[in-house]
């Protein structure tokens, strides 16, 4: 889909943030570059090294303009040319093996946890974090030194008396996004993520994840960057069986997810405001202008584009949560309601649904609570059948969602809207429905199919003596097809809706 090919991040700051700092000599030579940076680092390393924990201003100020521009020539290196590599095997630059030598990125941290985290301290590292990994043309992430630095610093966001103020929020959600996305073109960060060691994750096994999915239902661009990154984690634990696990397991993914939907449907408006009087069903431009529906259908469309990418562990768990915490629980309710116009809503909203729905599981989710649900003794799709004889607004709405159910060809639903009023054949004149309703489907088919067979493929009579003797009705059926001898006992064959039920 769409969402996997969005793999930069987006946002108003994420550029205008870059074009302020302060730029790096990307046109002089690696050892003019390496020693403007030892500059800088024997500037800041002064400051960290003085035991006075109660550091002034002027040291703040100090190092905050040394480390800008050391992280500015350290996002402009590019990778050594020579045989020298690091710890993940790749030539290196001199700047980034200085980095990984010294841990210079792990004492900085160190350095502005101890005096404190002030929101404009954690504000400056998360933006030049963000700016390093997105600018950098070297595989920063696969390097402990500065993974674990970047995962001490999203642990003091996700501590409970520290937090992550709401002024940050964009920040820290472009950095998780980032991270995400280099994760997705480096899948060994991954790996390197969940097996970080608890000193830098906390209590969790995959932080950036746990700091992604309270944004999973936010409004505008902090929320549209939010479910891109949990996407592409998605994505990458489909082939991780351990992440997958802990997301199905360890994790309030699939719960955030599905109660986040129920409430979101419970603020769209009751009431739809028709154009004119041959509407009957929700177009994109009828709902493009109504912010909660917008909402609904982002976080419906991210459902859509998980349930697809995932792996099957995380998507049973997901359709199980979608089913049980939102379908019945407010859906069934919103179409049984009294008033007419909110029915009338409740089934525009479902025959919206189910138009936007392509992943096929997911679909089928929806169908099982058509099918299959009972409320107040009736199930969701009897109720809907009555109301095609009722005013003449909510009969057009009905209409247009059995003519949504009937164009996704399913056999189940062909069943109940179509088949199960034929089959009695209350239709056709009464002369006529002795010779339809067929008494014995079964065993009178496989006589015809068995009459087909040509004179030249039967057996000779001897042979058909001798089987005669073993097995009278069978010669019996093969040496006079019209004959209407009594069938053998056959099993019964289940329904096909007590199978789909099963399902």
């Amino acid at each position: 889909m769409s969402w996997l090919s969005r793999l930069n991040p987006r946002g108003p700051g994420s550029r205008s943030n870059r074009s302020a700092a302060p730029s790096s000599p990307c046109t002089a030579d690696p050892e003019t570059c390496l020693m403007v940076f030892e500059n800088h680092w024997r500037q800041v390393s002064w400051v960290l090294e003085q035991r006075d924990t109660s550091s002034s201003s002027d040291d703040l100020t100090a190092v905050r303009n040394n480390t800008d521009q050391m992280l500015c020539l350290l996002a402009e290196e590019r990778p050594a040319e020579s045989a020298d590599s690091g710890s993940c095997g790749a030539p290196i630059g001199p700047i980034l093996e200085l980095v990984i030598t010294e841990n210079i990125l792990e004492r900085l941290v160190q350095w502005h946890v101890r005096r404190g985290l002030d929101p404009d301290s954690q504000g400056a590292l998360l933006k030049l974090f963000e700016m390093l990994i997105g600018q950098s043309q070297q595989p920063l992430l696969q390097h402990t030194a500065v993974l674990h630095p970047l995962l001490r610093l999203l642990g003091a966001c996700a501590d409970p008396e520290l937090g992550c103020p709401p002024a940050l929020e964009n920040s820290l959600v472009l950095l998780l996004n980032q991270v995400c996305v280099s994760m997705a073109r480096q899948p060994v960060v991954l790996e390197m993520l969940f097996h970080a060691a608890p000193a830098q994750q906390g209590s969790t096994n995959l932080l950036i994840f746990s700091l992604l999915v309270p944004f999973i239902h936010r409004d505008g661009a902090i929320g549209q960057q939010a479910r891109d990154a949990l996407l592409l984690v998605m994505a990458a634990s489909a082939s991780h069986e351990a992440v997958a696990r802990y997301i199905a397991e360890n994790s309030y993914f699939c719960p955030v997810l599905a109660t986040g939907l129920s409430a979101l449907y419970s603020s769209l408006p009751r009431k739809i405001e028709v154009r004119g009087d041959d509407w009957h069903a929700l177009r994109r431009e009828d709902w493009m202008g109504v912010s909660s529906l917008v909402l609904f259908m982002n976080s419906l469309e991210f459902c859509n584009a998980v349930v697809q990418v995932v792996h099957p562990v995380v998507r049973s768990q997901l359709l199980d949560y979608l089913h049980n915490g939102f379908l019945v629980p407010v859906m069934g309710p919103a179409l049984h309601k009294s008033s007419v116009d909110e029915m009338i809503a409740s089934t525009a909203y479902l025959d919206l649904f189910l138009r936007s729905i392509t992943e096929t599981s997911l679909l089928r989710t929806f169908l099982r609570f058509i099918l299959l649900h009972c409320h107040d003794n009736d199930t969701i799709l009897d109720t809907l059948l009555t109301r095609i004889s009722s005013n003449s607004r909510l009969c057009m709405v009905s209409l247009s969602l059995f003519r949504t159910l009937l164009s996704l060809n399913c056999e189940d639903v062909m069943l109940q809207l179509i088949l199960r009023f034929l089959l009695p054949c209350t239709h056709v004149m009464l002369s006529q429905r002795r010779a339809i309703r067929e008494t014995d489907m079964y065993g009178k088919s496989a006589n015809k199919f068995l009459s087909l067979i040509p004179e030249c493929c039967r057996l000779n009579a001897a042979a058909s003596a001798e089987r005669d003797e073993d097995n009278p009705f069978w010669s019996k059926v093969l040496n006079n097809p019209s004959t209407e001898a009594p069938a053998p006992p056959r099993h019964s064959t289940p329904s096909r809706l007590s199978f789909f039920m099963r399902q």
